[in-house]
């Protein structure tokens, strides 16, 4: 056995790593010091992958605190105040190999982005911040829109006319199924007609002329669930929110995928649904239409996605609910809810009339009954994984 990987803040003999053994699966984070080397965490994760196969890492450092992921998943964390600044390189170890020949690649120091640490089982499937032109997001420029790289940190679309729409997606053109997408965007009002309407948004499930796309437009507050195909474009859903900014100011759109069922969101709230089956899969990517606007400029920040989350909250409605510890009347009940308690659904049983739901101490979490009478849902609980008991 042996491990490898980042070594970071290094004075002398003092330095922190955070290293992986493919062959035991584990992850540790050790301390050097001129009297021993220690660890502060270690785990076991099935995601770090066998020999000849990159594995990612990822350490981010603020202060004392440190966040540890490996191939875009949150494995653990770490704090400790000892060495505040260092060097940082590559830490090789071998316990009993008597050969061991490890391959460094891609090495990125950025300064820090704080990502929300994700459970375990939650993946990173694709992230992109604009700060790097070498991701290969196309630059071109046609008679009537150009697209491209705009610095430090933005991917720009312009439209420079009324009644166009062009499409860009990632560039390397994967195939995403069910997911979670998310991603900031702003109209660029200097670039931007100071009169006449547009949208744009995220693209998604493309292949050809086949997508669907969540867009907004700024000027009139109005967002638009789309659906493209050879012979046109539809709307699917529309509505009004108050909650779309401005020019200038990033609105953060997210949509959540699963099967033929799409929830969508304005800057954390939850402004609509759609159902849709014709397309299962496909590329994700940015969307861009004007209507009488002669010129329109959006910039594309922050596109993140990842394996579906499901985003439902529920409300009680009755005086009091019991919560079970199964799907059904024979199980005992462990605990009750009142009228106004939110409750966080995670599933839905087999024959979609009980709810699971996280219950505050529990790692089984708890059963409520699924009726209207009982509780009042921001979505569709059929979007609910079926799960067992």
């Amino acid at each position: 056995d042996f491990r490898y990987g980042l070594a970071f803040r290094r004075s002398g003999d003092q330095y922190y790593a955070f290293t992986i053994s493919p062959r035991a699966k584990e992850w540790y984070v050790l301390k050097s010091s001129p009297s021993e080397l220690s660890i502060l965490a270690e785990g076991t994760n099935e995601n770090i992958h066998d020999l000849d196969v990159d594995d990612m890492l990822r350490v981010d450092a603020q202060g004392p605190d440190f966040t540890f992921y490996i191939n875009d998943q949150f494995v653990g964390q770490a704090t400790d105040p000892d060495y505040a600044t260092g060097e940082i390189g590559f830490y090789v170890e071998s316990f009993d190999s008597p050969n061991t020949h490890i391959h460094f690649n891609t090495l990125v120091i950025r300064n820090l982005e704080v990502r929300e640490p994700q459970e375990p089982g939650v993946t990173l499937l694709y992230q992109d911040d604009f700060t790097n032109p070498a991701t290969s997001w196309p630059e071109r420029k046609f008679d009537n829109y150009f697209i491209g790289y705009h610095e430090p940190e933005y991917y720009h679309i312009e439209l420079t006319g009324p009644s166009y729409r062009t499409t860009v997606f990632e560039p390397q053109k994967r195939s995403f199924d069910d997911f979670t997408v998310e991603l900031d965007v702003l109209t660029a009002s200097a670039k931007t007609a100071a009169e006449g309407d547009f949208r744009y948004g995220l693209a998604f499930r493309r292949s050809g002329d086949a997508y669907y796309a969540f867009t907004v437009s700024p000027r009139t507050k109005k967002w638009y669930v789309l659906k493209s195909s050879p012979s046109g474009l539809v709307v699917l859903t529309e509505g009004t929110n108050e909650n779309i900014h401005d020019l200038d100011v990033d609105d953060a759109l997210r949509v959540d995928a699963q099967g033929s069922n799409f929830l969508f969101h304005i800057n954390d709230q939850l402004v609509g649904q759609a159902t849709d089956s014709d397309y299962v899969s496909g590329e994700v990517g940015f969307y861009v239409e004007s209507f009488d606007s002669a010129s329109t400029h959006i910039h594309f920040d922050n596109l993140i996605i990842r394996n579906f989350e499901v985003s439902l909250l529920c409300n009680v409605s009755a005086m009091t609910l019991n919560v079970r510890n199964g799907p059904g009347t024979t199980f005992s009940s462990t605990a009750f809810l009142s009228n106004g308690d939110t409750i966080e659904p995670v599933g839905l049983s087999a024959d979609g009339e009980w709810i699971k739901i996280k219950v505050d101490g529990s790692e089984s979490g708890g059963w409520v009954f699924n009726s209207p009478g009982f509780v009042s849902c921001n979505a569709e609980v059929d979007l609910l994984p079926v799960v067992e008991q």
